[in-house]
This record gives C-alpha cells, sequence and structure tokens, in this order.
C-alpha cells in the first residue's frame, strides 16, 4: 500500500535559538559555535528521526512582525532577555550580539551547500510561511512534519485520508514530541480546526499577547466542548454560547466583556490565512521547486576552519546524497509503505 512522502518543514529560527542558548560547543578556535553546529546536529537527528524526502527551512524575514506591531505595538515586546550558557557566553554585549549574528548568517551558508530548500522573505514571520508550505496543494497527499517548540502550529495539524501534518517538537536532552491529531484531544479536548479559537482566549505570554483573565485551554474546553468536534467554528459561535448562559458562571460574562482581547488576538496567531502577497506566494513556490546542490567539499572545509571538531556527520551527509540522486532520477522517488510512516 503506497503511503505519503515525506515533507519537512522547520522553523529556523526556533531550532536555532534553542541550540544557541543551551548548547555549550566552542569551536577548536575558542569561539561560541552552539548555535550553528547546534542547529546542523539537530537537522541531523530530526532528519534520522523522520526520514524526509524534502526539507524546508524556513526563517523570519527582515521586517516579519512589522505588520502585527501596527495591530498590537507591544507585540513580543517586553521578552525576557535571553538566557545564556555563561560557562560558555563569557562575552560583553557587543561581542555577544556579533557572535550570535556571525553564527546566524553561516547556518544559512552551511544550508545553501545542502540540497535544503531555504525561505526567508522580507516583510514577512516564518509562522505564515510555514502555514502555507504546508497547505500548498502540491503536497496534499503528504505526510507534512512541522518542526517547531511553537503551539501555534497545532492549528496546522490534520489528518485526512490522504494527507497529514504533525508537529515534531524537540525537547530537553535530545528527546522530542510528536503532536497528532488524536494527541491535542487527549491532552486537551479541544480539535487541531478549533485550536486557535482556545489560543485566543487563553492568550500567549511569549509575544506579550494578554488573554482573557481567568481563561486557559481546561477552562476553554469545558465551558465550549462543541470546539473538540472535527469541524470549524469561529469566534462569533463562542460569543453566541457565552450570551446563552450568561449568569450560569463568570467565564461567560468575561469573554464578552473582553471581546476586544480576543479579536485581536485571533487577527495575530490565526494560520488558516497566512499573511503573504502574492509575491511572497509566488517566491515561495518558485523556492520550493528550485534545484539543489551538494557540495560536501565545501562544507567539510568550512567544518575545518569554523573549528567544529570531530563530529560525526555521516547521517546528515547520507540524507543530502539521497535528496540529491532523488533530484536526479525522479523515477526512484517512489512512494512509502504504510509500515515505515508509522515509525515516527
Amino acid at each position: 500500500m503506497e503511503e505519503q512522502e515525506r515533507i519537512l518543514i522547520v522553523d529556523g529560527l526556533n531550532i536555532y535559538v534553542r541550540n544557541y542558548i543551551a548548547n555549550p560547543s566552542v569551536s577548536t578556535n575558542g569561539n561560541p559555535i552552539g548555535g550553528c553546529q547546534g542547529f546542523l546536529s539537530s537537522l541531523q537527528k530530526i532528519a534520522r528521526d523522520t526520514k524526509p524526502d524534502k526539507i524546508v527551512v524556513v526563517w523570519d524575514g527582515h521586517g516579519g512582525s512589522a505588520r502585527k506591531r501596527k495591530l498590537c505595538p507591544g507585540y513580543k515586546g517586553g521578552r525576557k532577555p535571553i538566557r545564556l550558557n555563561r560557562m560558555v557566553h563569557n562575552l560583553t554585549e557587543n561581542q555577544e550580539r556579533a557572535n550570535r549574528n556571525w553564527q546566524y548568517e553561516n547556518t544559512l551558508d552551511y544550508l545553501d551547500l545542502m540540497p535544503v530548500h531555504q525561505i526567508r522573505i522580507a516583510g514577512f514571520e516564518a509562522d505564515d510561511i510555514i502555514a502555507y508550505v504546508a497547505a500548498m496543494p502540491e503536497f496534499q497527499d503528504d505526510l507534512k512534519i512541522i518542526v517547531s517548540t511553537d503551539k501555534d502550529f497545532y492549528q496546522c495539524v490534520y489528518t485526512s485520508n490522504k494527507g497529514q501534518t504533525i508537529v515534531y517538537r524537540p525537547r530537553e536532552k535530545g528527546k522530542r514530541e510528536i503532536i497528532r491529531e488524536k494527541d491535542l484531544l487527549e491532552a486537551h479536548g479541544i480539535h487541531p480546526s478549533n485550536f486557535v479559537i482556545a489560543r485566543t482566549m487563553e492568550g500567549d505570554k511569549s509575544d506579550n499577547l494578554p488573554g482573557v483573565p481567568g481563561v486557559g485551554l481546561k477552562t476553554v474546553a469545558k465551558r465550549f466542548p462543541f470546539l473538540k468536534q472535527n469541524k470549524e467554528y469561529y469566534l462569533q459561535d463562542v460569543y453566541d454560547e457565552c450570551e446563552k448562559n450568561l449568569g450560569k458562571a463568570k467565564i461567560y460574562d468575561t469573554i464578552l466583556e473582553n471581546s476586544e482581547i480576543t479579536d485581536l488576538n485571533y487577527q495575530m496567531m490565526q494560520l488558516s490565512a497566512p499573511n503573504l502577497s502574492a509575491q511572497a506566494g509566488r517566491e515561495i513556490q518558485s523556492r520550493i521547486k528550485q534545484e539543489l546542490g551538494f557540495n560536501k567539499t565545501a562544507i567539510t572545509a568550512s567544518m575545518i576552519a569554523d573549528g567544529f571538531g570531530g563530529i560525526n556527520w555521516d547521517d546528515l551527509f547520507a540524507t543530502c546524497r539521497r535528496f540529491m540522486n532523488t533530484q536526479k532520477n525522479p523515477a526512484t522517488n517512489t512512494k512509502r509503505t504504510t509500515s515505515t510512516c508509522k515509525k515516527i
């Protein structure tokens, strides 16, 4: 029985920052290198776990948050400073900034030498691009694996007779969590298609988006059980339910009193209609269809120059070679069997 191909869609900055903060690696030259080296190590591990047929790494574009900051000036404001591993990042503020930027750009340079589709479009956030890629018609029959710790992507999770989208969440000490439709229903009692509704009421502290006072996911699931259904509901359905139950519990009144908050949060959080221009859409399509190369010699030389040390990259290079062989010989790009898909 034929199964879906696997499209790995990586939230680049999310994975880079996780490694930059926590990875203690220092180059043979004595410089912190954990962000760049750690990103590539994470990509190698994730590819080994998921065995993808295509990898798409998406980055925030310059000025990507501008539109949302117009809607909500405090968006992403007030975030706590990055807590660095000071055993490694014993640098002045200017040195730390220069090192972080160098590692970030270096990560992009390494990926440019691999058969990996990179997308970074000025004026657009990675979230919208990732949601757009996951919903592209050419991937509708495939298994899309979104790699990120951001819960906003839960709303992109779905399962149909043909295609499927899941979220791969890297965890501490090399562990990972796979989020499927059934996992969200079991853990939260909310269907993925309605998860954004619940999140608009809960808010998102990490993005400085306050929610309705006293409302969390458990409260939403209890008071609005219809959100568990495999049917897309809207905020107005929640407001209508509140109107019907006025006086029965304070939470219904509170939600109606804070409808401006939930209306704004929905505009900020929803990914069902990504905030992308037609030109951005065409650029994404072009990047996805681009023929890619693999320059192992240049990668190895750069790793030596950057002082990566003796890390084994055999699995990452094997993935790259497999992609190149498939690209050169499309006939070998056959569908998988059901049994291999279930191993993720």
